[in-house]
């Protein structure tokens, strides 16, 4: 990953040398972080027995959407530990590895991705076309962050 990120075209608070590992959160507590920040999408994924609200929420319409300027990921993938797919479905309490987005709108990719700092720990958010990657730490907040947002 780091020979990688030193050939992306934009970085931004990457570190020297890599922080420490800390523990994984869960796919519900990813999730409450996600509806915590405000941030609704569609879910890629299942978990087995999910208690009623705690998926995120759909978007309520792409013109809607766009005319309030709400915070939608797009289509959310979670991913856990030893698996490269939510499907078929994992238990609420299964480690989350990586988050995807497609399609999302930038300002809620960021707000996602602070919270996920503020939950687990520093965040790599890099896009598919390896252009970018951008490192959000615990305690930085979106309107910080906004002006050096590579998306």
């Amino acid at each position: 990953m780091a020979e990688w990120i030193s050939c992306a075209d934009f970085t931004r608070g990457v570190p020297e040398p890599t922080p420490p590992v800390l523990p994984r959160p869960s796919i519900a507590d990813v999730l409450a972080a996600f509806r915590a920040a405000g941030c609704h999408g569609t879910n890629w994924f299942e978990v087995v027995g999910e208690p009623a609200g705690t998926r995120l929420p759909e978007c309520p319409g792409t013109d809607i959407c766009t005319s309030t300027g709400t915070l939608d990921l797009g289509e959310v993938s979670v991913h856990t530990v030893g698996r490269s797919s939510g499907i078929p479905a994992v238990g609420a309490d299964a480690l989350v590895e990586t988050v995807a987005f497609r399609k999302p709108n930038p300002a809620a990719a960021l707000r996602a991705a602070c919270a996920l700092a503020a939950l687990a720990g520093p965040q790599l958010v890099f896009d598919e076309s390896a252009t970018a990657a951008s490192a959000v730490w615990p305690g930085e907040e979106t309107e910080e962050l906004k002006d050096n947002w590579p998306w």
